[in-house]
């Protein structure tokens, strides 16, 4: 809602508060003002991803919450207890694929592999000690 009054234009605009901080911001003159609030809501099956608010995703089966936290692992959750995966998958494949564990070859020697990182770890702490 546009209020125009002696040559000052106040404007109502929808904010999203997170944290339960609110800031209080007076704005004397706005020219143009885009607000955009997104609904991030998934259903799938008999399952409900509600992810509005980023840091609290919210899950539901059967119309009952399930779990609030995290979004990754509410997509994980809803992945494991889909019957049918590939949908979930195919909506959520660039988070997915983001934080999937490394994979190893049959062939690579974890222990191996273990050694040669602490190693370097422990050359990095002495380079570091030797600059100061």
């Amino acid at each position: 809602m546009v209020v125009q009054r002696d040559g000052v234009k106040n404007v109502s605009v929808d904010v999203i508060v997170m944290h339960q901080s609110v800031l209080i911001v007076q704005m004397t003159y706005v020219t143009n003002v885009i607000v955009a609030r997104t609904e991030m809501i998934f259903k799938h099956e008999n399952m409900l991803m509600d992810m509005t608010i980023s840091s609290k995703t919210k899950l539901y089966k059967n119309n009952v919450l399930l779990f609030i936290g995290d979004g990754y692992k509410a997509i994980s959750m809803m992945v494991n207890s889909s019957k049918d995966q590939q949908p979930v998958r195919d909506k959520f494949h660039k988070q997915l694929t983001m934080r999937e564990k490394p994979k190893f070859s049959k062939g690579d020697d974890l222990e191996t592999l273990r050694k040669q990182a602490e190693a370097s770890i422990a050359q990095q702490q002495l380079t570091k000690k030797s600059k100061k």
